[in-house]
């Protein structure tokens, strides 16, 4: 059996070689150079924080073509599925030649792009998105070379603020531009991510509530300005475009393939499309999750490793299934670490649900430690139920590994009371209090639920003091 996979990145390759070792007989198309590569460690790249000689190619083609026993075809672009006869249409971009390929079945691994401005003047020289291997190097080069001063950010979610960090580890200026005015826009609640925000300004680095409407050019064609919403005109030599991704369905839309609410490719928990010999992974994928019931694209390295072997395993024959995301992510920048899992409360309520939250800042260590810093936690849960929903955490430390607490808790449907009665976690005075800082929220959260079911009000959303 000959299975196809289109795309690379975590989701292609972790198909391909699933699918190997299972037996068939596999295919890889990409369009780039290059099939595995570490995106997520490119603002690290681009601000030479990462261990020197460090290469963001986790995995060469020659590699993955001997390692797995896969046949590897980079810089050839797929440019059209024929499903029913089971061929692909090939060009061979490095030969200017294209050719049919036959499959008996396909994976469809096809990604997201960097999203766009879709403004005037953004395809000047000097403004970058940071999505392909080729992204990192010509942005590293350029602030390298170039007489680079000030460095603007469109978007202030996790790229934006690990890209700011990044140029002011060069020593260079950096304003973000976020419509909302304050970063971490997305999976967070403003009132959480204070020490953030702090840590932000604190650094030098400006936050605006703008949009940005045009790119102005020199006479070299070179970036030297970007306007604004608000009629400002922002003096800039370099532009980042950290504006979130969307999925590359193309070729899934060509085919017939049914397109999911959330712009990705409507998968059942086999990871099987609406067509019988075609699965989807990674990126390009709908997901579920579980926790609100809501199907979105969830474009991160884990999720489509997971999702490709279990597409892989269902090209195969088996009957292998994805249970969904918990919706857990994190981020550590200008020395304060931020992570959310699950959903908010404007999330839960919008999935239908009767949700509770509180806030506490509790301290990340006992306080006669030297270093115990301030951490606010923040909970949300199901009136009724008291099932945990989901939880933002912000601090200078233990925000991210505490919320890997939370993801089992989350995923299996525990209580507020669960965390705040039964579960015995680590006390040592070094790392952690005896009264963990989310076992602390949770207390307050299981008093809030109390107080609601006995139909009293509670007015715990307001952060508490550390102790």
């Amino acid at each position: 059996m000959r299975i196809a996979v289109i795309g690379g990145l975590a989701a292609g390759p972790a198909a391909a070689a699933e699918a190997s070792r299972l037996g068939a007989d596999v295919v890889l198309f990409e369009q780039s150079p290059h099939v595995s590569v570490g995106a997520c460690e490119m603002p690290y790249y681009v601000g030479r924080t990462l261990t020197p000689g460090a290469s963001l190619e986790v995995l060469t083609p020659e590699a993955l073509a001997r390692t797995k026993g896969v046949e590897v075809h980079v810089r050839h672009r797929v440019t059209s599925v024929d499903v029913s006869r089971g061929r692909l249409t090939v060009d061979a971009l490095d030969y200017g030649s294209t050719r049919e390929e036959a499959f008996d079945r396909l994976i469809l691994a096809t990604g997201a792009r960097a999203r766009r401005l879709g403004v005037a003047g953004e395809d000047a020289a000097g403004v970058f998105t940071l999505r392909q291997l080729d992204d990192a190097h010509a942005m590293r080069a350029w602030l390298d070379t170039e007489d680079v001063r000030h460095v603007v950010v469109a978007g202030g979610g996790y790229i934006g603020l690990e890209i700011a960090e990044a140029v002011r580890d060069r020593g260079l200026r950096a304003t973000i531009l976020d419509p909302g005015g304050r970063v971490l826009p997305t999976g967070f609640e403003a009132v959480v991510t204070v020490q953030m925000q702090d840590a932000v300004r604190m650094s030098g680095v400006a936050v605006r509530a703008e949009r940005i409407t045009g790119v102005r050019t020199d006479a070299s064609g070179r970036i030297a300005s970007v306007t604004t919403d608000r009629g400002e005109i922002i003096g800039c030599q370099a532009l980042v475009v950290a504006v979130g991704v969307e999925t590359r369905t193309e070729l899934a839309r060509s085919a017939g393939l049914v397109i999911g609410e959330s712009g990705g490719i409507r998968t059942d928990a086999g990871m099987r499309t609406s067509a019988r010999t075609v699965w989807a992974c990674g990126d390009a994928a709908e997901v579920l999750r579980p926790v609100d019931g809501t199907r979105l694209v969830w474009p991160l390295a884990p999720t489509g490793r997971q999702t490709a072997r279990v597409a892989a395993r269902n090209a195969c024959g088996g009957s292998a299934t994805f249970a969904g995301v918990t919706g857990a992510v994190g981020v550590r920048a200008f020395g304060v670490e931020a992570a959310s899992v699950g959903v908010t409360e404007p999330e839960a309520r919008e999935a239908g649900l009767d949700a509770v939250c509180v806030q506490v800042r509790a301290l990340s260590r006992v306080k006669q430690m030297p270093g115990a810093t301030p951490l606010d936690v923040r909970l949300v849960a199901e009136r009724g139920s008291g099932r945990i929903l989901g939880g933002q955490l912000v601090g200078r430390e233990g925000a991210i590994l505490r919320a890997d607490v939370l993801v089992p808790l989350v995923r299996l449907g525990a209580t507020a009371r669960d965390l705040a009665e039964d579960l015995d976690l680590i006390y040592t005075p070094p790392v952690a209090p005896a009264v963990d800082p989310l076992r602390h929220c949770a207390e307050h959260l299981v008093r809030a639920l109390d107080a609601s079911a006995a139909g009293g009000r509670f007015a715990g959303r307001r952060p508490r003091r550390a102790r």
